[in-house]
């Protein structure tokens, strides 16, 4: 076994093979890390309403030799989390959600707190060497097509902005862009596609992942959970909290990674960049796009 690998990503690696009562020890290994790696397996068991052997045959099935083996891997991952804000946060909800008094409760309050446990995860969890690589893969590709489907729509709309500013080469798929049957035509080993996808995860954008993965095209999938059926296909993955208090999930983690991941392919890029970037900016003014504050004139003489 890879020992850099995190028990996070073996378990999204082999989540899609696993039985249905298989995901469920799964979910809660990757929930409760902690209890994984102090408590006993009988212990672990039993707050899942599982059985312990379950445990071992979820060992077996993610290629580890034993339960123990497995037990080492969360220990290590939950070694290196630090709970900072996190737990802030998670105070901070629930002083909240005891209030009886709704009126008392700001919902602001709340998912504010949900947004700064969010981020804090995020980066508590966040694979550093990964990140370089998915900035070097993008920046080394010939043609980078962003796809985001559903909510995720306007958020590659923002990651493809972004990206136009400094290169040529990338294109947002879909919607009033380019449309995705005619950037999937053609992909090559050369090109990168960077998925966009949450829960409800749209058919389209699965399906758009695996025929991009059977061109061989550099494939990076952002999504929500381990459970996401587009990560069997993808060459890199990040997996960002999205926890909130209302109905819809929380973008705010996935913009934080997005931003991450534009500044360090731009950080790379080099002068031919940075005068795109200068020409842009130069354009802008000459064709009025910005608002231009006008200066109040003065009756008095200069003196």
């Amino acid at each position: 076994m890879d020992t850099r690998i995190s028990i996070n990503d073996l378990i999204a690696l082999h989540y899609d093979t696993l039985s249905p009562q298989l995901k469920i020890a799964a979910d809660h290994v990757v929930n409760h890390l902690d209890d994984v790696a102090s408590r006993s397996l009988r212990a672990v068991a039993a707050g899942s309403n599982l059985n312990p052997p379950t445990y071992s045959r979820l060992a077996r099935a993610l290629g580890l030799e034993s339960y123990e083996e497995m037990r080492e891997m969360c220990r290590s991952a939950f070694k290196h989390r630090n709970i900072g804000f996190a737990e802030k946060a998670s105070l901070l909800q629930s002083a909240g959600n005891e209030d009886e008094d709704a009126a008392r409760t700001p919902f602001a309050l709340q998912q504010s707190a949900s947004a700064v446990r969010n981020i804090d995860q995020f980066i508590n969890d966040l694979d550093i060497d990964r990140l370089r690589t998915v900035a070097d893969g993008l920046l080394g590709a010939e043609r980078v097509f962003v796809v985001g489907s559903l909510a995720s729509v306007g958020f590659a709309q923002y990651f493809g902005y972004m990206a136009n500013l400094a290169f040529t080469n990338w294109q947002v798929v879909g919607q009033n862009s380019v449309s995705l049957t005619v950037a999937l035509t053609g992909l090559t080993s050369s090109d990168a596609v960077v998925v966009i996808m949450k829960e409800p995860y749209a058919k389209r954008s699965v399906d758009a992942t695996q025929i991009a993965h059977e061109s061989g095209a550099f494939v990076v999938v952002i999504s929500d959970s381990i459970s996401c059926p587009a990560f069997r296909y993808a060459t890199h993955y990040f997996i960002v909290p999205t926890d909130s208090p209302q109905f819809f999930s929380s973008y705010v983690a996935t913009l934080v990674l997005l931003e991450c991941l534009m500044g360090m392919v731009i950080r790379r890029s080099g002068p031919k960049v940075r005068k795109r970037l200068e020409d842009v900016e130069r354009n802008n003014h000459r064709l009025g796009e910005y608002w231009q504050v006008t200066q109040p004139t003065s009756n008095r003489e200069q003196v």
